[in-house]
């Protein structure tokens, strides 16, 4: 295993968060280096829980930490990149009852749709992300109407990457309205977790790393140095199939925290 690069699980025999080895290719200096070098991660199969218990409590991962690109503070919310090409810039709205309704790009020919945001913040209200093209009911916003966006289909990754110097606070949860899909929240300035989870998501990932991408489909990630931290209510994953943390990692995973069942 890579002494500095660390897939995050959760396994079910031992009941605790472990860390596996991911294949890795250097491309110049590794993450404990205190260079400008980069980790490339390649995107391998998940590993599966098969657990409806995988919920992260008061888990300080000490991680690298990580400079963004855009050095722009709003208050809480999640604000599209207005730098980002337009075909990866999301529509941001409202639901009925007030919370943010996030109505994802265009998926690729591969379905993955890509979207890069200036500041993506999640409440205790929660927010949703519109994977559906026709009118659908959610947990979180009642009835949502259908995201014009995926006249050609609903996507079956949804890339949210956030370039900001400020880490993502995320402290509710991410509903995928409609079709079920993976999620991928990527954030090199860091992301901070209490409070936060996912429903209906295939799959879901947390990473300081940036998205790559090949012939339209998602590929892995470039990790740089990045801040992750799970605390006071946790990370909960139960209404995921696969969930996985990428980051890097100077210390040794098992001295932090510990995983809980939250009733």
């Amino acid at each position: 295993m890579n002494k500095t690069l660390y897939r995050v699980i959760f396994n079910r025999k031992r009941g605790a968060v472990v860390a596996v080895a991911e294949t890795t290719k250097r491309e110049g200096k590794s993450c404990a280096d205190s260079g400008s070098g980069s980790v490339y991660v390649k995107s391998v199969s998940f590993i599966p829980t098969h657990s409806k218990a995988f919920c992260f409590s008061a888990l300080g991962f000490s991680l690298c930490l990580a400079l963004g690109t855009v050095n722009i503070a709003f208050a809480d919310g999640i604000i599209t990149d207005k730098a980002a090409p337009k075909t990866q810039q999301a529509t941001i709205l409202q639901t009925g009852n007030g919370i943010p309704q996030v109505n994802i790009q265009t998926p690729t020919s591969a379905g993955v749709s890509v979207n890069q945001y200036a500041q993506f913040d999640v409440g205790n209200r929660g927010a949703i992300l519109n994977n559906s093209r026709s009118n659908t009911q959610t947990q979180l916003g009642g009835w949502i109407q259908g995201n014009p966006w995926l006249t050609r289909g609903e996507a079956r990754v949804v890339v949210n990457q956030i370039n900001s110097s400020h880490p993502s606070q995320l402290n509710g949860y991410i509903e995928v309205g409609g079709r079920r899909a993976e999620v991928v929240i990527a954030n090199p300035a860091g992301i901070a977790v209490n409070g936060g989870g996912f429903i209906n998501a295939s799959r879901a990932t947390l990473t300081t790393g940036q998205p790559q991408y090949q012939a339209g489909d998602f590929s892995g990630f470039k990790i740089r140095q990045g801040n992750a931290v799970i605390a006071g209510h946790g990370l909960d994953a139960r209404d995921t199939d696969f969930t996985r943390i990428l980051v890097c990692q100077q210390n040794h995973l098992d001295q932090y925290g510990r995983t809980s069942r939250h009733s």
